[in-house]
């Protein structure tokens, strides 16, 4: 289907419901790709109408989809390669070989190149996206549980020796380590790249180290055993799930200090930040909805369900639409966000609009998604 005719077909809906009275919900212009791996796919949706349109087949099951110069890229553990989409076209236009295998990747800032974290061979990589070379490769002491990366810099867990790595960038070059006492799993650098802030699960704190010196500034206790993180707009606060408390717990990364603990319904999950609403979307696994936050005030704004086992929650660019990603079925429960907010269950006799505004399926076994724009 090309763009003249979807924007024919969207110009004669939008037709159709003026003149039946209702105001048409505004579509978002972009593609959902969905990493499937029980399909070794790639899947295509379109979100000007909440549909799946075509499945990319793969030789190897993808783990995380990333986007850059035009392309996605989907990065495959078992095929030990990333793997180049063209989002027009929904065919495979490349592969990048990796001496080793990935297990998760950044971009660079400006999408020029990928760093990339290999197990088994406990390395991290530097691949030039444009050659698909790998311009740079560090040994690691141990295997890493996660890594980020600012404009300089990359940061390194490796859990099993109780520390932290920093990393020049681009040349992979160690500039120091520290031991901070506990295996620690998820962390992120402070927006302005000063500070690392790394959770560690087992003794339920997050420490923080400065991106200087590796000096260890901070350990903050915490209710619950951080395993995700999520920033609101301007970085001034940090959002943290994991196991022990139905809770979210919000962290002031410039203050080294845990803010406040708020009810985010039953297990938070994963977490999306709206910039337009100020708001924080948290998918609740154990009871299958998806809690929305009001930033400002830390209350909650709404909650809605939106399915069995909700993983990854992205939010459209417009501000209008939660999509939330079913990590066993695959089903993407879309939420539109107007209505929900304004949603009101108690008037009694009055037809209210349904806050989960649509479901529509992609593959099973879906781990990561992005949302690309149509090309204009």
């Amino acid at each position: 289907m090309d763009l003249s005719r979807r924007e024919f077909l969207t110009a004669s809906a939008a037709a159709i419901a003026a003149a039946c009275g209702r105001k048409r919900a505004t579509r978002y212009r972009g593609w959902l790709f969905v990493a499937a791996r029980g399909e070794k796919s790639v899947a295509g949706a379109d979100l000007a109408f909440f549909r799946r349109v075509k499945s990319i087949p793969l030789e190897h099951a993808p783990e995380q989809l990333l986007f850059a110069g035009g392309r996605v890229l989907a990065l495959c553990h078992d095929g030990q390669c990333l793997t180049a989409i063209d989002p027009a076209q929904f065919r495979v236009v490349g592969k990048i070989g990796l001496p080793a295998k990935p297990v998760a990747a950044r971009l660079s800032r400006g999408g020029a190149s990928a760093i990339i974290l290999a197990d088994e061979a406990n390395a991290l990589l530097a691949v030039d996206l444009s050659t698909g070379k790998v311009t740079a490769r560090l040994p690691l002491p141990g295997a890493a549980s996660d890594l980020d990366i600012n404009a300089g810099q990359a940061a390194v867990a490796i859990p099993a020796r109780n520390t932290i790595l920093r990393v020049n960038l681009p040349d992979l070059k160690l500039t120091g380590t520290t031991d901070v006492g506990v295996p620690c799993g998820v962390l992120r650098f402070r927006k302005d790249g000063e500070t690392i802030l790394a959770g560690a699960a087992a003794s339920r704190e997050i420490v923080s180290i400065d991106c200087a010196t590796g000096r260890l500034l901070a350990r903050l206790p915490l209710p619950i055993a951080p395993t995700q993180f999520c920033f609101n707009t301007d970085g001034g606060q940090m959002f943290v799930t994991g196991a022990g408390e139905d809770a979210v717990a919000i962290v002031d990364p410039f203050q080294n200090e845990v803010d406040q603990t708020v009810l985010a319904g039953r297990t938070p999950y994963a977490m999306a930040v709206s910039d337009q609403r100020n708001l924080l979307f948290v998918t609740n696994l154990e009871s299958g909805d998806l809690t929305i936050l009001d930033i400002e005030t830390r209350a909650p704004a709404a909650s809605v369900h939106v399915g069995e086992n909700p993983g990854e929650v992205v939010l459209t660019p417009d501000g209008e639409y939660a999509l939330v990603l079913d990590r066993r079925t695959g089903n993407v429960s879309v939420v539109r966000i107007p209505t929900v907010l304004d949603h009101n269950p108690g008037a009694l006799g009055k037809v209210q609009a349904k806050p989960l505004f649509t479901v529509f399926p992609t593959a099973p076994d879906s781990r990561s998604a992005i949302i690309v724009p149509f090309a204009s």
